[in-house]
Formats: C-alpha cells, sequence, structure tokens
C-alpha cells in the first residue's frame, strides 16, 4: 500500500465520521416500519373481544322451572338437585359444572368452538399481513400455547383438580383466563411495553369476572341497577369484552398513525 492510497483511505474516514449516527438512525426507522408492517395484535383484540360479547347469549337463560333439567315439581312448587350437567361433546370445562340459572349447559361447545376458529383467524391474519407485506414472524407459539390451554380447559371437564377458590367454578368465565394466555403468548411475540401492559389489564379483569359477580360493582356504581336474576352474569362479560374491541380500535388507531409517521420520515 503506497503512502497516497493510506492517507486517501484516512480521510476518507475522518469525513464520514457522522455516518454510524445516520446508521443507527436508518436502523431504528427499519425497525419500526417492520414491526408496523407486522403488527395484527390489533385484529386479535377486535377477534376475542367480540367471541366474548357473543357468549353472552350463552349466559341468559329464563330460569329455572319444574321442567327444568334437575328440577322436579312439588306440592309448593318446584325443587331442583344439584348436579352436574353440560351438552354437547366438549362436556362444561368451559361453563360451570353444576346446575346454574345463568349459564347454558352449551357454553363449553360455544367457547371451545370460537376460541378455536378465533385462533385460527388470527394466524390467518398475520400470515395474510406476511405476504402482504413480505415481512413475516413467528405465530406459531400463540396457535400452539392457545390452543394447549384451549385442550387442557376442556378435557378438564370442570373437574376441581387444585386449590382453587369455589368462586372460579361457579359463573363458568374460565374461558376468558384461556384467552388471555393466548394473548399473554403473543404480547411475547410482539415485544410492545404498551400491549403487555394491556394484557396484564385483561388478566385482572379475567380474574375478576372469574371470582366475583361484576354486576355487584356496576349497581355500587349506579350502572345497570336491573342486571339480576337472570341478566346476573351479563356484566362479567360485557365488561371484558368491550374493554378488548376498545382496545383493539385504539392500538389499530396507534398503529395507522406510527405507519404514516414512518412513511414520512
Amino acid at each position: 500500500m503506497t503512502r497516497l492510497g493510506l492517507y486517501g483511505k484516512l480521510i476518507c474516514i475522518t469525513n464520514d465520521i457522522d455516518q454510524p449516527t445516520a446508521v443507527l438512525a436508518f436502523a431504528d426507522q427499519l425497525r419500526l416500519r417492520t414491526r408496523v408492517a407486522r403488527d395484527g395484535s390489533w385484529f386479535a383484540l377486535i377477534v376475542f373481544g367480540l367471541v366474548v360479547l357473543i357468549a353472552t347469549f350463552f349466559y341468559r337463560s329464563p330460569g329455572l322451572s319444574a321442567h327444568s333439567p334437575g328440577c322436579h315439581a312439588a306440592t309448593n312448587g318446584f325443587y331442583c338437585t344439584v348436579r352436574f350437567v353440560s351438552d354437547g361433546p366438549f362436556g362444561a370445562g368451559l361453563g360451570t359444572p353444576s346446575l346454574s340459572q345463568n349459564v347454558s349447559p352449551w357454553a363449553t361447545t360455544y367457547w371451545t368452538i370460537s376460541i378455536f376458529v378465533a385462533i385460527c383467524a388470527i394466524v390467518a391474519f398475520y400470515r395474510l399481513r406476511a405476504r402482504a407485506s413480505g415481512v413475516s414472524g413467528q405465530i406459531w407459539p400463540f396457535a400452539c400455547v392457545g390452543t394447549a390451554a384451549l385442550a387442557l380447559a376442556v378435557a378438564s371437564r370442570g373437574w376441581v383438580t387444585i386449590d382453587l377458590p369455589g368462586d372460579f367454578w361457579i359463573r363458568g368465565t374460565q374461558a376468558l383466563l384461556v384467552i388471555a394466555v393466548a394473548l399473554g403468548v403473543l404480547a411475547a411475540i410482539e415485544r410492545r411495553w404498551s400491549f403487555l401492559l394491556f394484557v396484564v389489564g385483561f388478566l385482572g379483569l379475567a380474574i375478576l369476572s372469574t371470582l366475583y359477580n361484576v354486576s355487584n360493582l356496576f349497581s355500587r356504581l349506579g350502572i345497570g341497577a336491573n342486571w339480576n336474576g337472570r341478566d346476573q352474569g351479563l356484566p362479567n362479560l360485557i365488561l371484558p369484552g368491550v374493554y378488548l374491541i376498545v382496545g383493539g380500535v385504539v392500538f389499530w388507531l396507534v398503529g395507522r398513525r406510527t405507519q404514516h409517521a414512518a412513511k414520512s420520515a
């Protein structure tokens, strides 16, 4: 190497001393565009929110009568014996294993089919989004863990196998915890603190809806004072369902705004 050649290389390095900063800025911008291009968390929130809200049709019954399963006519009316009830091929693992005037015996069948279809729809959305944008990510952990959690809940058939509070099985809202597990895995895939905190909030709502009558909380706030009797269990699903849908819309709007900002940068 000649002295002139070495001098030219040193001058070149000295003149481009700001190049690493520009490269890092470009890498950050490219990372942001990639994350926005593959993000489908908002779609998952909306889909699961719709699944939860539609489930309210299975948590409102006309009440018990002498002709209800497990009930018998008596001289002063009728009486019912507590027994395990379920309709459909999936048992009562995601509903309630005992006779209830609020939870339909078909609740587990609905949850099983709807959650599985929701998982498939979300995976398909991520695949289509990856094909359209050219940016792919690993979505299989979400599908595998979500399906495994669903299968485990269905296989339990409402059996109390560990020391859990008795209220855990009464309201038949265990499916919310299955959804929370699936969203938790999706949050780990997305690697966003905002989405992770949102999922933690939903987990709190899922535990609350499983262990407590949310209608009591609404009544204390003067909201929906008529939710009682056959409608008492509806707020336990309406609150987390609306939470998911509103969150999905907000994340979609934020994603759109971030996408426009990344393109204009």
